[in-house]
């Protein structure tokens, strides 16, 4: 991805450190980068991406719910889920379903290899 045109990319965490950590990596990769501390401001920002890098635990709105409102308003924004926990909760099994999902801490190539993968195949299974 390093190679590829520069992406326009939006970051959702709750955790300050992580959005910093994550813009930081992602401009360094030539990359355009929007960062929000929740669901909610990236809904009311409305901010346009070509992939949305989210983690699934927020206060508020989680990242599956965020996913959803997405959709439902005719959204097909590649997404990248992040999450500290390991991966999705076991109550929502099949919500992450087409969706690259990477458990924090994960490497650099990794969130790279998924974004790589999320704008690609337009990820998410609608």
């Amino acid at each position: 991805m390093a190679d590829a045109d520069p992406l326009n990319l939006a970051v959702v965490d709750d955790d300050e450190a992580v959005r910093t950590a994550l813009g930081r990596l992602l401009r360094a990769m030539g990359h355009e980068v929007r960062a929000f501390a929740s669901a909610e401001e990236y809904e009311a920002r409305g901010a346009e991406a070509d992939c949305l890098i989210v983690d699934l635990r927020l206060p508020g709105l989680n990242g599956f719910e965020l996913r959803e409102r997405l959709r439902l308003r005719g959204s097909r924004i590649p997404i990248v889920f992040i999450t500290g926990d390991g991966g999705p909760s076991p109550s929502d099994a099949t919500a992450h379903v087409g969706t690259p999902t990477v458990a924090k801490p994960f490497s650099d190539g990794d969130l790279i290899a998924a974004i790589a993968l999320a704008v690609s195949s337009g990820a998410n299974l609608y």
